[in-house]
């Protein structure tokens, strides 16, 4: 079978970006208290991939006594990474879900603002002193006040 010159181009064309991004690459997720940067062990961390194309669901894992968790993800470039940390203790995960592409990771790593808008109010003192890591993500945590826990929220 022959293939004429424009059908090999669209084949060629496909196998380039079709197919990009469609193979598991790890991130390393690092939850920390976001009053005195203690890493925080036996935190779930849920991820998935936000955006089209709609190709992965939920998924989960459980940081180590580190605070540290990989997981694994096949989102395209186009996607973002949605993670959100859920610790077995009274501790809540500060600021939104965090969303960033693989790109971003990889290339200078992510650290969440612990004083954004979409949950209970953390100081940003910790997660100033830090350093972006390339392939890790940080995500901060917090216990709420009794105020944050009772009436806000």
């Amino acid at each position: 079978m022959r293939i004429s010159g424009c059908w090999r181009m669209v084949l060629v064309g496909c196998l380039l970006f079709c197919g990009r991004r469609m193979v598991a690459q790890d991130v390393k997720v690092l939850v920390l208290d976001a009053l005195n940067g203690t890493p925080q062990g036996n935190v779930r961390v849920d991820y998935f991939c936000a955006g089209l194309p709609l190709n992965s669901g939920h998924k989960q894992t459980t940081t180590n006594d580190e605070g540290v968790a990989t997981i694994s993800t096949s989102c395209s470039d186009q996607q973002k990474i949605e993670i959100s940390v859920f610790p077995p203790n009274k501790k809540e995960q500060c600021g939104g879900d965090a969303g960033m592409t693989f790109n971003d990771v990889a290339t200078a790593g992510f650290i969440s603002k612990p004083d954004s808008a979409g949950g209970i109010w953390c100081p940003a003192k910790v997660s100033r002193k830090l350093k972006a890591v390339r392939g890790q993500a940080i995500l901060f945590v917090k216990k709420p006040t009794w105020y944050q826990s009772h009436f806000a929220g």
